[in-house]
């Protein structure tokens, strides 16, 4: 007897207890688990997708061929029909068990810590267990409809059991409609959008048709409820693309999320009602759909990709559109973007004099974070304001231009990247050859008069800062990855403006303008609307760099930064000194040699992450960076002077 024989001639108790509801399920998953089990040599030339069919099939033909084992497995699938068909089950397997995102995150978390539930009590416990990869969803797709036909008509003639289960389908469309119709009403709530008619809503008629269908125990579907669904479908794409120009909240797209996945298994449910669509294609769909949905309802991984991805779209798309600004290439764009580097190098020097300054008030811990913090922000955002440049806060910006440039073409991508690496280049160069001399005058001024800026101690200190042996890589990595985080906080700033409508709300206060003028209150508004993304990024920025050494100190962990343009300004202020003091050749030049590496290592480590996060939302193929990546290396080892050399005409011309 073979293994299958033997699992079809168990007797399991009829008997309606627990444990004979375990025994049953327990029987079940020994079935399944032989329809999965891997293929044996007869079956070498059978293609994974058709395992399921050809298992079937054998099944069939066992039953068929022996009217008892057919009878007891009839009786077993039964059975356990009935104890897990239930409009609970029906309505919650695989779907989110809360309203609330930071709810359903607990939930999945708790879930992956206590027990699991009982097999026999849990339907998404059930399918879990059997189909522990969502890759068999895709195997469950390709059962042939005739085969799996043949199946459920042993269950046909069972009338008490199909208007059971056309019972529960029946209750369970009617609450999953009632569900429906809520969480549109409150996504249009959200959304200022609540209909002052409501029964014009699709999702309105809807659960009034399944109410009267309920009420009556009309068990039969038309194509009417069908047409409903499809018209939420709709509604709801209108709605969400409403959200999308809005601003994204988390808590709405979690909505959306729900609403999408009950408006399925209300389709599928409805389905299982309409006469003229075929039971077993209904029956297929949905144990497929079930077994994704149960896989991702289980996943954090699932959770937060489904949830945070149109944020991090948002904010992607959003530093996209700014990067493209920081890309020149004709000559007039290369000429501009070196005047206003040279005019963000000047400030960057006077913001490392003001740093040293504070050095010298020996302030320590939180307080000295928060004036770091205070010197850098008002620093950048003077930069901002005179519309001048600081090279390291470009590669966030421009990573998701080049991505979006490489969904285009690749001969774009190429064109871009190469404008890019000038630009890159010609903003370092700038920022560099003025915040140099304004800081080594600036000490060797002080120095003549006989008050040096700089100790003689602490020239000694900041060359080892930079020093190429020390761990100033290291240290150069971790700021690339700050520089990146408050390129993040700064697109979800602008998302929280936009979500909240912060500009509307100062623009129209009447206190504000009270105390301020109309005129006033007008022009901030639509300042915070416009620069909200610079201007949290230069403060959040200078907050990072400024507070988080502190943290690190405070932890015992040894992590600083090191941001090439103050370490250079940090560097030529201690030069003056250095030399007088006799320091030698060496150092001075590996420590000349860190600056260069911190440079490097600042701007790919901050465009590589985003980079990588704007590959991601935009779907690029890893391998097309890849292929990016190898043709750059191999263009500006074999032209390099072409790096210095922009195009003489505009994008596109000629």
């Amino acid at each position: 007897m073979d293994i299958l024989s033997s699992l079809l001639s168990q007797k399991v108790s009829v008997q309606p207890d627990k444990q004979s509801d375990f025994e049953r399920v327990f029987w079940f998953v020994k079935l399944m688990k032989w329809m999965q089990r891997p293929r044996s040599l007869d079956e070498k030339n059978t293609k994974s997708e058709t395992v399921y069919t050809v298992r079937i099939k054998y099944l069939l033909m066992v039953l068929n061929n022996n009217p008892e084992l057919k009878e007891n497995f009839i009786t077993i699938i039964r059975l356990l029909l009935i104890k897990i068909s239930s409009p609970a089950q029906l309505t919650q397997s695989g779907l989110p068990e809360s309203s609330s995102f930071i709810q359903d995150f607990i939930i999945r978390l708790q879930e992956k810590i206590i027990p699991k539930k009982q097999l026999s009590e849990d339907l998404s416990t059930l399918i879990y267990e059997i189909f522990p990869d969502e890759e068999e969803s895709l195997y469950l797709d390709f059962i042939e409809a005739d085969v799996l036909s043949e199946l459920l008509s042993f269950f046909q003639t069972d009338e008490v059991l199909i208007q059971k289960l056309k019972l529960d389908i029946l209750t369970s469309c009617y609450i999953l409609s009632h569900e429906v119709l809520n969480h549109t009403l409150m996504i249009q709530k959200e959304l200022d959008l609540l209909s002052h008619q409501p029964q014009d809503l699709a999702e309105f008629r809807l659960e009034g048709l399944l109410r009267q269908k309920q009420i009556l125990q009309l068990k039969t579907m038309t194509e009417t409820e069908l047409i409903e669904v499809e018209t939420i479908d709709k509604h709801m794409e209108s709605l969400f693309g409403q959200m999308k120009d809005r601003g994204v909240k988390i808590e709405l797209v979690y909505l959306f999320q729900i609403q999408k996945r009950k408006l399925n298994r209300l389709r599928t449910l409805l389905q299982f009602l309409c006469n003229d669509i075929p039971t077993a294609l209904t029956f297929r769909y949905f144990i497929s759909q079930l077994v994704l949905e149960t896989q991702h309802q289980k996943s954090l991984k699932s959770f937060f990709s489904e949830n945070l991805t149109l944020l991090t779209d948002r904010i992607v798309q959003t530093h996209s559109h700014i990067g493209e600004h920081y890309v020149t290439f004709t000559w007039s764009e290369f000429h501009q973007m070196f005047r206003h580097a040279l005019g963000g190098g000047a400030v960057t020097g006077f913001t490392v004099i003001v740093k040293h300054m504070i050095s010298d008030l020996k302030l320590v811990g939180f307080i000295k974070g928060l004036a770091d913090s205070l010197n850098y922000s008002t620093s950048f955002l003077l930069i901002q304001m005179l519309g001048w440049t600081l090279a390291t806060k470009q590669p966030s910006m421009t990573a998701p231009f080049i991505a979006s440039a490489l969904q285009t073409s690749t001969t774009e991508a190429r064109r871009s990247i190469i404008a890019l690496l000038r630009t890159q280049f010609i903003a370092v160069l700038g920022n560099l050859t003025m915040v140099f001399p304004v800081c080594f005058l600036f000490s060797w001024f002080c120095l003549q008069t006989g008050r040096p800026f700089i100790s003689e101690h602490e020239s000694l200190e900041m060359f080892r800062s930079t020093n190429i042996l020390g761990p100033s890589a290291l240290y150069a990595a971790f700021t690339g990855i700050l520089l990146f985080s408050a390129s993040l906080i700064a697109g979800w700033f602008e998302n929280w403006i936009l979500v909240n409508r912060i500009d509307k709300r100062i623009k129209y206060n009447d206190r504000l303008h009270k105390y301020f003028g109309q005129t006033r209150v007008q022009k901030f508004s639509e300042f915070l609307k416009e620069k909200s993304n610079p201007l949290a990024a230069n403060v959040s920025l200078g907050f990072l760099l400024g507070f988080v050494p502190q943290i690190m100190k405070f932890l015992n962990i040894p992590l600083e930064t090191r941001h090439v343009t103050l370490a250079t300004g940090g560097f030529a202020a201690a030069l003056p000194g250095a030399l007088q003091a006799g320091v030698a050749n060496t150092e001075i030049f590996n420590s000349a040699s860190g600056i260069l590496v911190i440079g490097f290592l600042n701007i790919t480590v901050s465009f590589a992450i985003a980079f990588l996060l704007a590959s991601i939302s935009s779907k690029v193929k890893f391998r097309s960076f890849l292929r990016l990546l190898k043709w750059s290396i191999h263009f500006i080892l074999t032209k390099p002077w072409l790096l210095l050399v922009p195009e003489k005409t505009k994008p596109g011309a000629g």
